[in-house]
């Protein structure tokens, strides 16, 4: 069993530095077992980037009704009634995106954006600036928290996480200059001005396939195909911590790479 102070060590062996602004994605049981748990890894973070680093993570929701709404499909009026509008301040993680979100998130001075379905949750001096704002129709293109976390010199850090899990690829996808992007219609429920639940249409990039070849069952999507290609450039750093086999990424080099990748690969010149 490692302790916070292993961690936070192994961390800035993988090259986690003070003052970093870093993307956390992280499966708690590759990490294995540290004394005071989850809490524990988040204070190791904490440690690694400093007082004057940030973390940030992809929260999204977990009674987001993506699917219950996704490209027309209804639900009930009585789903409808009773389904909660989405709340920054207390809503829950998504548990498939990991559960370390939820203790990221719950962590004092953390800040979600308003974003319900790719909401992000952000700990440190550039939380307010990564989250906000965050607007439907902005999942994870321009003027979404990617963007910024890409301007602002981000890494992204995969902790035991695979590569299908780089989400800031999905800010590579949605700048790619390629015909057939797939656009997806959805609705979110929000709190209006005065209390009352208002459902919003939205219409964005599909990031669970950008391009019809991406969509299909059993196979990689965008982002793991190109993270994928991108690995064994060996532009990055891997090692461990915990027990967990880690990435270490530069944001922008891994989607200066991907527009690149998905430019050459898949534009009308590359047939």
């Amino acid at each position: 069993m490692r302790s916070q102070t292993t961690i936070s060590c192994e961390l800035r062996s993988l090259g986690v530095h003070a003052g970093d602004v870093v993307m956390v994605h992280a499966s708690l049981r590759a990490i294995g077992p540290v004394e005071g748990g989850a809490v524990a890894i988040v204070a190791a973070l904490r440690a690694a980037v400093g007082p004057e680093g940030t973390l940030m993570s992809y929260a999204s929701w977990d009674r987001s009704p993506y699917e219950e709404t996704l490209n027309g499909a209804q639900m009930t009026e009585d789903d409808r009634r009773s389904w909660p509008p989405f709340d920054p301040a207390t809503a829950g993680t998504y548990r498939g995106f990991g559960l370390l979100n939820h203790y990221l998130a719950a962590s004092p001075g953390a800040m979600r954006s308003a974003h319900p379905d790719a909401s992000m949750v952000a700990l440190g001096p550039r939380a307010r600036y990564l989250t906000e704002p965050h607007r439907l129709g902005e999942a994870f293109g321009k003027g979404s928290p990617l963007e910024r976390f890409v301007d602002d010199g981000g890494k992204v850090l995969l902790l035991g996480a695979g590569l299908d899990s780089v989400t800031v690829l999905h800010y590579a996808e949605a700048i790619a200059e390629i015909p057939g992007k797939r656009r997806i219609t959805y609705e979110m429920p929000l709190r209006d001005a005065d209390g009352q639940t208002v459902w919003q249409a939205v219409e964005d990039f599909d990031s669970n396939g950008i391009l019809d070849c991406f969509a299909l069952e059993g196979r990689p999507d965008g982002v793991e195909t190109i993270a994928r290609a991108y690995v064994p450039l060996g532009r990055h750093t891997e090692g461990q911590v915990g027990c967990a086999h880690c990435y270490l990424l530069e944001a922008q080099d891994i989607v200066a790479f991907g527009v690149r990748y998905l430019e050459q690969h898949y534009s009308p010149s590359s047939a």
